[in-house]
């Protein structure tokens, strides 16, 4: 079962990363079954969760917060800060990514975006309750590059017919471009052929 054009449709946009200024260094992608995700973060009892947490940022969070097990993360949100709700989504995002890639520098970043989202936006990921401040569009944390069939495939067939880096993007190094492409093009398989999102750290 796919997202529905309707449903990728109704996400908040937000800028891309590359819309802001340079110097933000390395950031990181995940592919990631957003469906599952936003079923943990609504239905799964938070000590499931912790039950079944390989630790990380997520097991630190849990650790430091004074929540009750037997609710889901979005009940136990509910007094929480915008800014702690994304926090806590990233973290379990993170915690059920399908694949990363690490510490992408901002070079390469760069210059991957525009095959990416050659429209020039992003969505955002969060539930509603994560994103009431009025500079939530700006805030640090995560954004949907591609979801669904269609940009997937359109990202695919862009990287696969680019002999390198965009034109008008920094110069790279030749042997960085293709690793990181050959490292990208089967998340972005499983965005077309299994309903996974590929999101990065703004």
């Amino acid at each position: 079962m796919k997202f529905s054009v309707s449903r990728r449709r109704s996400r908040p946009e937000r800028p891309l990363p590359s819309s802001l200024p340079k110097g933000l260094g390395p950031r990181t992608l995940l592919c990631v079954d957003l469906r599952t995700v936003e079923t943990s973060w609504s239905q799964r009892p938070l000590e499931e969760l912790r039950y079944s947490s390989r630790g990380g940022r997520l097991g630190a969070l849990f650790a430091g917060l004074d929540m009750d097990p037997r609710h889901p993360l979005a009940k136990n949100a509910k007094t929480m800060s915008p800014l702690r709700i994304r926090q806590l989504f990233d973290a379990l995002c993170e915690e059920m990514a399908e694949a990363m890639l690490h510490d992408v520098p901002e070079v390469a970043w760069r210059a991957l975006l525009p095959l990416l989202c050659p429209h020039g936006t992003a969505e955002s990921p969060y539930p509603k309750e994560g994103l009431p401040e009025a500079d939530a569009a700006n805030s640090a944390g995560l954004v949907v590059l591609a979801e669904g069939h269609i940009q997937a495939e359109s990202a695919s067939m862009a990287f696969t017919r680019a002999a390198g880096p965009p034109t008008g993007s920094e110069p790279m190094d030749q042997v960085l471009w293709s690793d990181l492409v050959s490292h990208l093009l089967p998340m972005l398989d499983a965005v077309r052929d299994r309903s996974r999102a590929l999101l990065m750290e703004c």
